[in-house]
């Protein structure tokens, strides 16, 4: 089993986990936290492409691991690479029309029937990766159930979900997500809206032709 982001080459000096920690906490003050009306049904034209980048945080029963993400939605084809906090490649993983396959740091192919099951071989947890592009822009899922939260946050397939946004505009700053095992946050960087691409196809699958 693939368990990159468990390598002790990941493990930083605690004056750097300090600082993501404390960038992510002003964060949380600066920024609005959306509220339960702020919560719409997803479909095929709200949903939007964006190039986006910026760090990841994900506690494990009690256990910590950080990276950075770079991470681009375009229409059919999503695409993100995790990176140590020095910016070696974990992994790259791609979902599109065909499925999802993956990149590890040794330059291996890896093909799998779910992003879930791709990121728990390659990372070591399961990514919410099949929702997560339209969580992010504040919808939920239109055909699986959910439950909007009196505090704003949205519970759906197992998850509950909370954004907190860029000043002045609709962009995710910091998303949290949380189930009976994990909790994952993401601070976004950088996040820009794009235009949708005609390739239907991960850059990675087009590789092997």
């Amino acid at each position: 089993m693939y368990s990159f982001l468990c390598k002790p080459r990941l493990y930083v000096p605690a004056v750097v986990v300090l600082s993501l920690v404390l960038s992510a906490c002003s964060s949380l003050v600066q920024k609005k936290v959306t509220t339960a009306s702020d919560w719409q049904a997803s479909n095929e034209q709200t949903v939007s492409s964006f190039d986006s980048s910026g760090r990841l945080a994900i506690k494990d029963q009690g256990k910590g691991t950080y990276a950075n993400f770079s991470w681009q939605n375009l229409g059919a084809v999503q695409t993100i690479e995790v990176k140590t906090p020095l910016g070696n490649s974990v992994g790259i993983l791609c979902r599109d029309n065909i499925g999802v396959i993956a990149e590890d740091s040794k330059g291996q192919i890896i093909t799998a029937t779910s992003i879930e099951e791709l990121s728990q071989r390659m990372l070591g947890f399961a990514l919410p990766f099949d929702h997560l592009n339209q969580w992010v822009q504040g919808y939920w899922i239109a055909d699986e159930p959910y439950q909007l939260l009196p505090d704003g946050k949205l519970k759906q397939s197992g998850w509950i979900i909370q954004r907190q946004l860029q000043n002045s505009s609709r962009n995710p700053r910091i998303i949290q997500l949380n189930n009976a095992r994990f909790d994952i946050r993401l601070v976004f960087d950088e996040y820009t809206d794009t235009a949708s691409q005609i390739s239907s196809q991960c850059e990675l699958r087009q590789r092997l032709f």
